[in-house]
């Protein structure tokens, strides 16, 4: 999709505004924050093996909340993070991107990325809530590019010490332009996690 005269003006604005700079500044040092305690490992952590890297894959069925043209799809996403073992409950700091298609007129797509964490409790049967923050793009009959939240449960499995499986459900929002509506759809899906 090409870009306008007044699409580029409207960006150049964006761009050059002190509130857009101080945004992705604080989202940089988000990130390389997010990077330290994922590929960082603690010397407490180091000593007990209780940091492992995740790297999970979520298929997701997606329904919209309150849009008239946009219908059911499906998706997914895939995660990057660092468990950390705490006793009888596990922190993992994650980063991650997914994709998400709606079927209906708008024929809507979202592609984003994000970073969040989880908390889950337990070892063998591992219940945990979830929640993400990032940037999204969605291409459709109407194209914007917004914050993107979500928040959601699942329950895992440890079959193998190696590999989790498990089934999650989320509420999730993309941010609405000036001039509409915010995105909101709900996710339940099944995902797998290798675990080293």
């Amino acid at each position: 999709m090409w870009l306008d005269g007044t699409d580029v003006a409207l960006l150049s604005c964006m761009v050059h505004s002190p509130r857009f700079r101080s945004l992705i500044s604080r989202a940089a040092v988000g990130l390389i924050g997010a990077a330290g305690l994922l590929f960082t490992t603690p010397a407490l952590a180091e000593g007990r093996g209780v940091g492992r890297t995740q790297i999970a894959v979520d298929f997701d069925f997606t329904t919209a909340v309150d849009e008239a043209t946009t219908d059911s799809g499906g998706g997914g996403a895939l995660r990057l993070g660092r468990k950390l073992d705490l006793f009888v409950v596990s922190l993992t700091p994650e980063v991650g991107g997914g994709y998400h298609g709606f079927g209906g007129s708008s024929d809507a797509q979202l592609y984003s990325g994000f970073l969040g964490g989880r908390l889950g409790f337990g070892k063998i049967i591992e219940p945990s809530v979830f929640g993400h923050v990032g940037i999204g793009r969605l291409e459709g009959v109407a194209p914007r590019t917004a914050p993107v939240l979500d928040a959601g449960v699942a329950l895992d499995l440890t079959i193998l010490p190696l590999i989790d499986l498990g089934v999650h459900g989320a509420y999730n929002v993309m941010m609405p332009k000036d001039d509409g509506s915010a995105l909101k759809f709900v996710i339940l899906g099944a995902h797998a996690a290798l675990v080293f």
